[in-house]
């Protein structure tokens, strides 16, 4: 009975997920409330180490040498062989032959045929011409007629007025001065007139142009353009019927009987002759000689390398795998149930 309440009150809790104490509700058991303790156990672990063990390995060392072997090998050769053959040879000779022929002959016929003759006549036939004509009519038409008319405007002018200034100026003029001569005859001092540059003061007129300005009046003709409404006489085109008549060749035929000579082909069957010549295949023996491929043995000597095994024994260090099997303690936290008050 213990033993079943026990495990109730465990799945209890393990429905629950608390660790809470939990009380019965039978009136007849006593309090049960659950404890958390650390307990100790063991898992089993598996430890692998590596041991050193000499061990004696008996292996197959393999030894090369060349021996000698001789083998019968098969050349090939040729050789010449007479054989012989039934050849057909054709034979040609002529032969005498017959066979109809079929010839035709030409004779001439008088034969009769309709013709139609072609026979041409004018006849006049009435047709409608479109003739283009040109009606004069009175229309309306606005244009664009130019007309002037004056503008007074204002503009800037530079005139240019000469003023007159007097300036003083060094002038070069010649004079005629007396001068006095010896003369060599006679000795005697004369007076002769002679020229002599002069400079004097002149006063000269200058005159320079002032410019000045002026606001003056003038008369412009300016364009521009007004509507106005005339009467232009439009010669209208348009079209009028007009019926003509026209002289027409027409073409009709008439039926004529005509006489004319014909070629009727006759054909006749003949016998002819003829030679033929024929080719016929007679049966004849040839000789003739082959090269037959052929095998002859040979001995031959070649080197061939043969090998030999030879036990040798070796004392051989190996780590062997050693594993071990060990408890290791670990802790788990487990609810243990008690009976009694907390």
């Amino acid at each position: 009975m213990r033993r079943w309440l026990l495990s109730g009150a465990a799945v209890v809790l393990s429905l629950c997920g608390s660790a809470a104490p939990t009380q019965a509700c039978w009136p007849c058991m006593p309090p049960i409330h659950f404890v958390q303790r650390l307990e100790t156990r063991y898992r089993t672990e598996s430890h692998t180490e590596y041991r050193e063990v000499q061990r004696t390995v008996t292996r197959q060392v393999p030894e090369t040498h060349m021996e000698e072997v001789k083998e019968t090998v098969m050349v090939p050769c040729w050789r010449e062989e007479e054989r012989q053959r039934t050849v057909m040879v054709p034979v040609t000779h002529e032969e005498t032959r017959q066979r109809a022929v079929c010839k035709t002959e030409w004779r001439q016929e008088q034969r009769q045929r309709a013709v139609r003759v072609p026979e041409v006549r004018v006849v006049e036939r009435p047709y409608r011409v479109a003739v283009p004509e040109l009606r004069q009519e009175v229309r309306q038409q606005t244009v664009i007629v130019p007309e002037v008319h004056q503008e007074e405007r204002q503009r800037i002018s530079t005139v240019v007025r000469p003023v007159t200034e007097l300036h003083v100026k060094q002038v070069v003029s010649c004079a005629r001065v007396p001068v006095p001569v010896c003369d060599p005859c006679s000795g005697q001092i004369t007076a002769t007139c002679g020229t002599v540059s002069q400079v004097h003061n002149v006063v000269v007129p200058v005159t320079h142009c002032v410019p000045e300005q002026h606001v003056e009046n003038y008369s412009v003709n300016v364009h521009s353009y007004r509507p106005a409404t005339r009467d232009v006489t439009v010669a209208v085109p348009s079209v009028r019927e007009e019926v003509r008549v026209a002289r027409v060749p027409v073409t009709t035929c008439r039926e004529e009987v005509q006489t004319y000579t014909a070629s009727v082909p006759v054909r006749h069957t003949e016998l002819e002759t003829y030679t033929v010549p024929v080719t016929t295949l007679s049966p004849r023996v040839q000789t003739y000689r082959v090269r037959v491929p052929a095998t002859r043995p040979e001995v031959r000597v070649r080197q061939v390398p043969v090998t030999t095994y030879r036990t040798v024994t070796e004392v051989v260090t190996e780590k062997v795998p050693v594993t071990t099997c060990v408890r290791v303690p670990y802790q788990v936290s487990v609810c243990v149930p008690v009976v009694g008050c907390p």
